[in-house]
């Protein structure tokens, strides 16, 4: 029997375990990942459609050129009933956009990136093969007891993140609930290689003619790469369906050629932890939350889990705050995970209704929707994965919680600029001048935070002698976008959450004790209440 020890075990090699663990690296947190699985991935598409700001977090890892290269990316959203076009649902691309609003790309190709990055890190440990059998919070660190045909591995580290997704042992060992419901829905999804004339965009029919009474959703995920789902019965023979898969799918895309690539039946559940974590140990992803694939919400909140959870971790293992941080994970991730989970429900209720009722209600609303347009906000096709907002967290001020703005900036984004530490960035107003903003931002030496950024419009020069760095915008639209009548200060979170947005005062000394008031609300030690001017 073997031991090890490392800050942080991950108990699962999934994309949003492999997230967390190579955020940790970025903050130089060494981290053991456990995986039963002996592959770097699941080799199945599964989550497939990633989100822009999911894209932004992807690009700091490293991982998001090949995605954005050979992924589908997509704008625009049709939704059927019969043989009537209802609806058309468009996420615009503005000219400066550095992402695509969706990109649709196979799950098992994003862990592959995630893996191989890990891989390269020094910092992270993977331990393939093994099945945690034991997690015991010893109240000063925790023990993790993994098998293998080899024999026990012992584990130990001060915290541990399970990320071992929808049946995971760690949340039954800690007997935390999983709480909520089974859907009605089951379908059979099948992705295939098709040259077909179609655009790439998300296309989800009800009642089609070539699939009578059910629901079927069809989009690309990669060059001539295409999924289909198509909805079954409760108690269908999935391997009848399996043999019908040639007819099924000229159903959907005519006589074109196609090579299945995989096929199999899924149902799915909404469902959320009663708390994200106990102790030193927390649940992320699938652990966490789990919701109906109609919405992409399911990898893309994971994602944020991990952002979330992995610099307050890293916050608190490098001494820079108190073990208390660790406490609003749970408060704001379960918040975005409830919120999830209260939209995908809606959609399941509408799209595969429970009941008789149900199923003539919605078919009245489709059917009413084909000749009255005012019925079309009836029409629940699915509301697509967006950031959630930390509006009511503790680390926040009032009327904050966002994500900040991003763009081009020095010839990176701003994201990229910001992310794995506290960032005050300033945005000088329209009748200041450069080094008046940047003096008073300079008196700012907080302990906690040392990065201090100027806003600068494109095309101006900053002097030489500025005590704070000069951040050019490349394009305009983050000036733009941020700009106010006077010197506006933000106060970014590693995870590029804006903590806190105030007006920047008049004097360094002001500036000062404003932005140490501002860090004690993000480190979770806020006296008083931050208001937005």
């Amino acid at each position: 029997m073997s031991t090890s020890e490392s800050p942080v075990i991950v108990i699962g090699a999934g994309p949003v375990g492999m997230a967390a663990a190579l955020l940790l690296a970025r903050q130089g947190i060494r981290t053991t990942v456990v995986e039963r699985r002996g592959t770097p991935s699941c080799g199945q598409s599964r989550a497939v459609t990633v989100q822009r700001d999911i894209l932004a977090l992807f690009d700091r890892l490293g991982v998001a050129e090949e995605i954005l290269r050979d992924g589908a990316s997509w704008s625009l959203g049709r939704t059927y009933y019969g043989e009537h076009e209802l609806l058309q649902l468009r996420f615009p691309t503005a000219e400066h956009e550095l992402y695509p609003p969706f990109v649709n790309f196979p799950q098992f190709r994003t862990e592959e990136l995630l893996h191989a990055a890990a891989e390269a890190s020094e910092l992270v440990r993977f331990r393939h093969g093994f099945t945690v059998t034991e997690v015991v919070d010893e109240g000063g660190s925790v023990l993790v007891r993994a098998e293998s045909s080899d024999g026990e591995e012992v584990h130990r580290g001060q915290y541990v993140i399970a990320a071992d997704g929808l049946g995971s042992r760690v949340r039954g060992g800690l007997g935390i609930a999983y709480e909520g419901w089974q859907t009605e829905g089951r379908f059979l999804v099948c992705d295939f290689v098709a040259e077909l004339p179609f655009s790439r965009e998300r296309r989800l029919w009800f009642d089609p003619p070539f699939h009578p009474g059910r629901i079927v959703l069809m989009h690309g995920f990669g060059p001539d790469r295409w999924r289909v789902d198509w909805q079954i019965e409760p108690d269908a023979d999935e391997a009848d369906y399996l043999a019908r898969l040639d007819e099924l799918l000229r159903g959907v895309i005519g006589d074109h050629e196609a090579l299945v690539l995989r096929a199999n039946s899924y149902t799915f559940q909404q469902r959320c932890a009663e708390r994200f974590g106990r102790g030193r140990v927390f649940l992320v992803g699938d652990a966490a939350h789990v919701v109906s694939p109609f919405g992409a919400r399911g990898m893309n909140s994971g994602m944020e889990d991990a952002e979330n959870l992995a610099w307050k971790l890293g916050f608190v293992l490098a001494g820079r705050a108190d073990a208390t941080l660790l406490d609003t994970y749970d408060q704001e991730r379960r918040a975005a995970a409830e919120h999830h989970v209260e939209v995908t429900g809606a959609t399941m209720r509408f799209m595969t209704p429970a009941t008789a009722e149900g199923i003539a209600n919605r078919d009245a609303i489709l059917a009413g929707a084909v000749t009255d347009a005012t019925k079309l906000s009836e029409v629940d096709s699915g509301r697509l994965y967006e950031s959630f907002p930390y509006r009511d967290s503790t680390l926040t001020a009032s009327g904050t919680g966002a994500l900040v703005a991003d763009g081009s900036v020095n010839g990176s984004t701003l994201r990229k600029l910001l992310a794995g530490d506290i960032s005050l960035l300033v945005i000088p107003g329209a009748t200041s001048t450069i080094e008046d903003v940047a003096a008073r931002l300079a008196a700012a030496t907080a302990v906690h935070s040392t990065r201090r950024f100027l806003l600068l419009p494109r095309g101006s020069a900053a002097p030489d002698n500025l005590e704070v760095t000069a951040v050019h915008d490349d394009t305009g639209a983050l000036t733009t976008a941020l700009a106010a009548d006077t010197d506006r200060l933000l106060l970014v979170r590693p995870d590029c959450y804006v903590g806190a947005d105030v007006p920047l005062p008049a004097t360094g000394r002001e500036t000062a004790a404003l932005v140490h008031e501002c860090l004690r609300t993000v480190l979770g030690q806020r006296t008083e209440t931050l208001t937005r001017s």
